[in-house]
């Protein structure tokens, strides 16, 4: 399941399935043995012959099709080339995420005790982007061949290897680690993390699942991150009417705009076919913290409450990084945000609805195999490294509408926060904002 869960291997499974085999059904065989004993068995001349097929099918398969990059396999790609979450492997940004890795290592020859407690799947993580670049830039060569089986056996050998801590993870009850089936960020995949796809607030308390951090207040614990645990996510919901009002004063005076993103990003939610019948679809943002930069202006002409909110009792808000954002996002009728992969596992998502019509229906949003509806003042928190959409279809009147002003009656907005993964610490999201600085 956990290779089939890999959007890079699947296609390649069906000719090298039958060599990793032996690893799954016996531990205490390797592989040269497995094979030994498959070859000098003279009853299996038929099984020889295909699987030798199935070799050469593979070998000229990595021939002519390098291995895929994470952001080659992304869904709902946008057509801007600077954007990191669907071009990650761009001239532009490998050549930056290069010299960040240089700056990163002399950090910590520099400043060992800051990176003590760094994670090191962060390494294998960085090891595995660069191999990446390195794939591509010499993708026409003939040691590119070797290259890329290379970076396919080094795939495969992790998710093995990583299947016996699923397997007892399962055993104990405890929490799922990544990687996990649907889970495919497209720039930064760090291992063991904890992973799931849609948090519940109850169901994560009873489960110790470290995101109750930000659900709530909690005493600090011996050994835990170095980190305020001060319940961001209920800090929102306690002002929700105060960040709302805010928004509408500034929507109702015309003094804040909505600006659509790529139209590539979403479509109809009815289908294209739809377009021309009904309403146009769009999804709109207003941001405060653009991929880790304020948008000073904005915060401080319009969202000062907004803004002090978020600095002064969101500590866990995904700042000095690249990969964090917090915006108003603006679903128009009719609209659906198409299935994609958010860049990376090491922050949480959440949505705080703001506007929601009252006779909205068949609205959702949907992670994974989960799917929840938005209600006024109740935050969702979410994994978007999962595969995830978003389907608004609207109310079924003009009347439906919370909010009254023409410009936005019927829509629905959110307001929605980046956080770092609460397992991380301090040293872990150094070294990420070092690797992904703001505006990345």
């Amino acid at each position: 399941q956990l290779l089939l869960g890999d959007p890079i291997l699947r296609p390649y499974l069906p000719s090298f399935g039958c060599l990793f085999l032996p690893l799954l059904v016996d531990d205490n065989i390797t592989m040269m043995e497995a094979l030994h004993s498959f070859y000098h068995n003279d009853d299996q001349i038929v099984l020889k012959a295909i699987l030798s097929v199935f070799c050469l099918g593979s070998a000229f398969l990595l021939w002519i099709r390098p291995i895929n990059n994470h952001a080659a396999t992304a869904t709902n790609a946008c057509n801007n080339p600077s954007c990191l979450r669907c071009h990650s492997t761009s001239q532009q940004h490998a050549q930056s995420f290069q010299s960040n890795v240089m700056m990163l290592r002399r950090l910590v020859q520099l400043e060992p005790e800051l990176f003590r407690d760094m994670r090191g799947e962060i390494w294998d993580e960085v090891a595995i982007i660069e191999q990446r670049f390195e794939s591509n830039h010499h993708n026409s060569s003939s040691s590119s061949f070797l290259k890329q089986l290379l970076e396919l056996l080094t795939r495969t050998r992790r998710l093995i290897t990583l299947k016996k801590s699923h397997d007892t993870t399962n055993e104990q009850n405890m929490i799922p680690l990544s990687p996990q089936e649907g889970q495919n960020p497209t720039v930064f995949f760090l291992q063991q993390l904890e992973a799931i796809p849609l948090h519940n607030n109850e169901t994560c308390t009873k489960q110790q699942c470290p995101c109750i951090r930000l659900w709530k207040e909690l005493p600090l614990l011996p050994n835990a991150p170095p980190v305020k645990l001060t319940g961001d996510i209920e800090a929102l919901k306690t002002h929700f009417s105060v960040i709302r009002e805010e928004l509408l004063s500034a929507i109702q005076t015309n003094t804040a705009t909505f600006h659509p993103f790529d139209d590539a990003v979403y479509e109809h939610a009815n289908g294209k076919e739809q377009k021309q019948q009904e309403q146009q679809a769009e999804w709109s943002s207003i941001y405060l913290y653009r991929q880790g930069i304020k948008q000073v202006d904005t915060c401080k002409k319009y969202f000062s409450i907004t803004t002090n909110i978020l600095e002064t009792m969101c500590p866990h808000r995904m700042g000095g990084c690249g990969f964090g954002s917090v915006y108003f996002s603006k679903l128009k009728q009719n609209t659906k945000v198409v299935e994609h992969c958010g860049p990376t596992n090491v922050r949480l998502r959440c949505h705080l609805p703001l506007a929601v019509p009252n006779k909205s229906s068949g609205s959702y949003l949907r992670v994974g195999e989960h799917c929840v509806s938005w209600e006024e003042g109740k935050p969702i928190l979410f994994d978007d490294s999962f595969l995830h959409s978003a389907v608004y279809a609207g109310c079924n009147d003009s009347d439906g509408s919370t909010i009254s002003s023409d410009q936005s009656s019927g829509d629905r907005i959110v307001l929605i926060v980046d956080f770092w993964h609460p397992s991380l610490s301090v040293a872990d999201r150094t070294a990420l904002g070092v690797l992904y600085p703001p505006g990345s």
